[in-house]
């Protein structure tokens, strides 16, 4: 892997962090990181790959987000980005990790998302979580959200324009979830690098059916 710095990603305006000092990162940094991801899948099979990826940067992410602090970490930042593009499972843990508040995210809990998604027993544990979460009156933890969101537009601004699909997108959720009017206009940004996006998706048709959890900031 040789310098991580190379062109800047156009066309997108990321309104919660200060873009001064953050530089993009080569595309062939990106091209290293992202075939070491799919070898060990491959080799290791998903499990086994996704929790050795994310053995460190699930805890750098939690950490800063349970100190509601902010850190451009390139190299951690890449390796969040590359594996959500590769694995939705990654992002599905990373956004559960911003709407549990502290003390309510368990790191193995998260790592089981994370490497055994579509298991009965985990499937049953985010199915349960997310219905207490969609009708919990106290709302989003507004702090925690807000450094997400940071981490998630660091690295729109840091990666290679296709390797923002999936950061914008998370934005846009948790955007719509604290009931914030942006959240279309993240998930369309998402969907003009990839028409697909599933989550862009999602976020556009909750916000023009008028859907949102109940303990949303906007009520």
């Amino acid at each position: 892997m040789t310098n991580r710095h190379g062109k800047c990603c156009d066309g997108f305006g990321f309104d919660d962090i200060d873009a001064d000092g953050i530089e993009p990162v080569d595309d062939a940094f990106i091209e290293d990181m992202t075939e070491h991801l799919r070898s060990s899948r491959r080799e290791q099979g998903p499990e086994m790959a996704n929790r050795q990826w994310m053995n460190g940067p699930l805890d750098f992410w939690l950490d800063h987000l349970d100190d509601h602090r902010v850190d451009h970490d390139e190299d951690v930042l890449a390796a969040l980005a590359v594996g959500m593009d590769e694995s939705l499972s990654i992002r599905d843990a990373l956004l559960l990790s911003l709407m549990l508040r502290r003390g309510e995210c368990d790191r193995d809990v998260l790592m089981d998302v994370i490497a055994r998604p579509s298991t009965p027993e985990v499937a049953t544990t985010v199915r349960d979580m997310m219905f207490d979460l969609f009708g919990d009156d106290r709302g989003p933890d507004v702090e925690r959200c807000r450094t997400g969101i940071a981490m998630f537009s660091s690295m729109g601004l840091m990666m290679p324009r296709r390797l923002t699909v999936q950061p914008l997108a998370s934005i846009a959720y948790i955007l719509w979830w604290l009931g914030d009017r942006r959240a279309p206009l993240y998930a369309l940004r998402s969907l003009a690098v990839d028409d697909s996006c599933s989550l862009a998706v999602l976020v556009l048709t909750a916000v023009s059916k008028g859907a949102r959890p109940r303990g949303c900031a906007c009520q």
